[in-house]
Order: C-alpha cells, then structure tokens, then sequence
C-alpha cells in the first residue's frame, strides 16, 4: 500500500502541512465550480492551447492528475525494467509491479546519475524529488545516459513550477509529466498533462479511460491556462516564505516543502498532539524524518514556533547545492 499527504477522517481540524499544493487558491474558484455538468466533457481541444501556452512541439496528452498519467506511461512500457530511487514516491513501484516490470532501486538519498543504468528499461524521475526537494540540475546528463542505453526516461515535473529552475531541453526519451492540480492548489481536482514522442503518447492515449479528467478537470485547465498573473504572483509569495523558512531553520529545498530529519524520530507525532499534521517520512524508507509544505506566512509562523521545540536538521547525504 502506498501512503499519501493530506488529512485523513478525523484530522480535518488539524493545520495541515503534510500535502503540498500552492496555498492561494485561485481567483477562478467559484466560476470553475459553476462548471456545467449536465454535458459529457470533450476537452482533447485543450492539448493544442497547452502545446501553445508552452511551446511545446511533442505530443500532448492531458490526464487526471500526474498519477493517472504515470499509470498511462507505464502501461505503454509495460514488461520492460523499470529503475527508481528508493526514496520518492511510492507510485514508481506500485505501477512496475502491477504492470509487470523488473525493478530496480538506486539506493543513495541523492544518487549520481551514473547510477541510473539501465538498458532498454524505463526510468521514473521526480525533479524537484519527492520527498527531498532537490532538484537535479544536472538532469541532461540522465537523458544523454538513458539515450544511450535506449531507455525511456518518465520525468514527473508535478513541483516544477516551485523550483525556479527546468531542464534547457527534453529529447525524444523523456516523457514530461506535469500536474496543474499543485500549482493550482487544488488537490480535489486532478489535472495534469504529458509531453513527448508521439509514438509513446499515443501508447499511453489507449489506456485513458473515457472521460476520466471529468468536465471539472477539463474546465480547470481552461482557466489555469488563462491565470498566469496569479500564479506568477502566488509563486513570489511561496518563494520569499522559502527563503525565510531557509535562513530561520538551515533547511534547504528547491520545491514547496522542506525535508528535515530528527533522531527522535517521532516529531510527526508531538506535532499532531499540537494540532500541526506534517508528513511522517517513513513510508519513503526516511525514519526519523518528516516532509511539511510552505503555507501562508502566518501558518508557517504556527509551524515554525512548533518546531523550535526539536533539533531538527538536515537529512544526511543531501547536496542540495549540486
């Protein structure tokens, strides 16, 4: 079984640091909830206006969230070996095994790249990495491998809108995953797209359920493609409490959330007892650790005034400057 953030029953009155998704929610919201739903919802129109917003000259394939599309990217690679890091998210191996991959794990908190070799497989990627928050700046240097060894690389991008940072290219052997329901803050509603060869989008197109991004989905990409303003501007905000959540506490990240790490081990359990939900990391293999999301400024200050109460530092073995 794979764990996942957000509150579960009966922790809806707690402050909820454990699911991170942009915490300004759209000034769209109640249009989109006006959404008529009275109509089947054909939205494949709304692949052409992403390959036009992006610039993106791929294929485009529009999913229920990046999960749906990682289910999709693996039933088109179905029966090939499948590489992942041992600590990201838990997904990456659920969808090898159902789908009948070989897997295999690179074991290092923050591997090189030389460690991902794998020849005719497939590699699942997280950049910014869940639960880390590093980003790979030297990503190129895994597509030029996996090219190399004729692999297929899925890069999942779901907290690149956070990082400030992106690859300067995608070749034919990357499959981009990216999700609007993060940026957007709107974890309720799963949306989000793939780019790359059309050879494989068009393998992953077969396995889309019909109408499975529902005509709420389709209208949110509507207007997430028309809010730039607002993300620009709710990105600054989540940027600047980043920056100061860095120098109050030493912790690094290039995402929306922060890992740190405790030799006590139960901190996710003392800061439930207090009212403030966090991410208990252990699930990612990371005892001792826990993963909490850059909120407002004054629920980061909540937050912040909880955790000077634990030595908390960084996970050991993490070059966040790399």
């Amino acid at each position: 079984m794979v764990f996942h953030g957000g509150a579960k029953e009966g922790e809806e009155n707690l402050l909820d640091f454990s699911y991170s998704v942009n915490p300004y929610r759209p000034p769209f919201l109640k249009r989109l909830l006006n959404t008529d739903l009275t109509v089947y919802p054909y939205c494949e129109s709304l692949e052409n206006k992403i390959k036009e917003k992006y610039g993106i000259d791929n294929d485009v394939l529009i999913g229920a969230g990046i999960t749906e599309l990682l289910y999709m990217a693996s039933f088109a690679m179905r029966g090939k070996d499948a590489m992942f890091m041992v600590h990201t998210y838990g997904e990456y191996e659920r969808m090898a095994n159902l789908f009948g991959m070989k897997s295999f794990r690179v074991k290092d908190l923050d591997p090189p790249m030389e460690s991902f070799s794998i020849k005719e497989g497939v590699i699942f990627f997280s950049n910014p990495n869940n639960p880390t928050g590093k980003y790979y700046s030297n990503i190129e240097d895994l597509f030029y491998k996996a090219e190399r060894n004729n692999s297929i690389v899925v890069l999942d991008e779901a907290f690149i809108d956070f990082s400030e940072r992106r690859p300067k290219f995608y070749p034919d052997n990357v499959i981009v995953l990216r999700s609007f329901t993060k940026s957007f803050g709107l974890p309720g509603i799963r949306a989000g797209y793939a780019f790359g060869e059309r050879r494989i989008i068009d393998r992953m197109r077969e396995f889309r359920m019909p109408w499975s991004l529902g005509g709420l989905g389709c209208k949110f990409i509507w207007y997430a493609l028309r809010n730039d303003g607002y993300l620009k501007a709710s990105l600054e905000k989540i940027w600047k409490e980043r920056r100061r959540i860095e120098y109050l506490t030493n912790l690094r990240t290039h995402a929306n959330f922060f890992l740190a790490y405790s030799e006590s081990g139960d901190v996710w359990k003392k800061l439930r007892e207090r009212g403030v939900l966090v991410r208990d990391c252990s699930s990612f293999g990371l005892q001792g650790s826990i993963r909490f999301a850059i909120r407002k400024k004054r629920e980061n200050d909540i937050l912040l005034k909880e955790l000077s109460h634990f030595n908390l530092g960084l996970p050991k073995g993490i070059d966040y400057d790399s």
